[in-house]
């Protein structure tokens, strides 16, 4: 399984994430968000630690907001246009809309973007947003409402990001979201950013069984 790793930490307050991630060879798609997509400026901070990760061979996407589509498309295109001053390989595009009728402006946000697609709606979309991307995460969520959900799988290219799992559940959550997808995060970090660092199972890998 892939863990697409959000690391929604600067590069000064936590240099051991970025440096561990570096120095680990493990199979991670750390999305890099220097202040919610690539910022006004060049940030020489994010320039050094991505380039760590770039020699490393860690694979990286670029945070991209659009809004649930509202965003005006030239601003979207502007941040996918910026992260290009950054070593990523794709683009992961957050807060996506799910409905029919914005799949045709999601399809335009898109069309400009190089490398790997990652689409985040945080729910299952329309079946046609499938197409647009190498990856859709269909869930985005917190343990208690991940666990209630079907433990069936998913669409062939879904991911699954779980957080708020206490470390005494990690197992059983990262078995559930391996019946169900092969992309995604399990991670016991919670509270309004559940992405500042590295989650336990990069900590301290969970093993899991069939």
């Amino acid at each position: 399984m892939t863990t697409l790793l959000p690391l929604y930490v600067y590069p000064a307050d936590d240099p051991g994430a970025w440096a561990t991630l570096a120095a680990q060879r493990w199979d991670v798609t750390v999305i890099v968000n220097v202040h919610n997509g690539p910022g006004r400026h060049y940030d020489p901070a994010y320039g050094y630690a991505t380039a760590a990760l770039a020699e490393a061979e860690v694979p990286m996407l670029g945070y991209v907001d659009v809004n649930y589509a509202m965003r005006p498309i030239d601003d979207v295109r502007t941040d996918i246009l910026a992260w290009r001053a950054y070593p990523v390989g794709g683009v992961f595009f957050d807060q996506v809309p799910s409905d029919l009728a914005s799949l045709r402006w999601m399809t335009h946000a898109v069309a400009t973007a190089r490398g790997r697609i990652v689409l985040n709606p945080g729910v299952r979309p329309h079946p046609g947003y499938a197409a647009l991307a190498d990856l859709v995460c269909t869930f985005e969520g917190p343990w208690p409402r991940y666990r209630a959900t079907p433990a069936e799988p998913d669409w062939p290219n879904a991911a699954h990001i779980v957080y708020d799992v206490p470390v005494a559940d990690l197992t059983e959550a990262t078995r559930r979201l391996y019946r169900r997808v092969a992309h995604g995060l399990v991670t016991d970090l919670a509270g309004t950013n559940p992405y500042r660092g590295l989650p336990a199972p990069l900590r301290t890998p969970v093993k899991v069984g069939a």
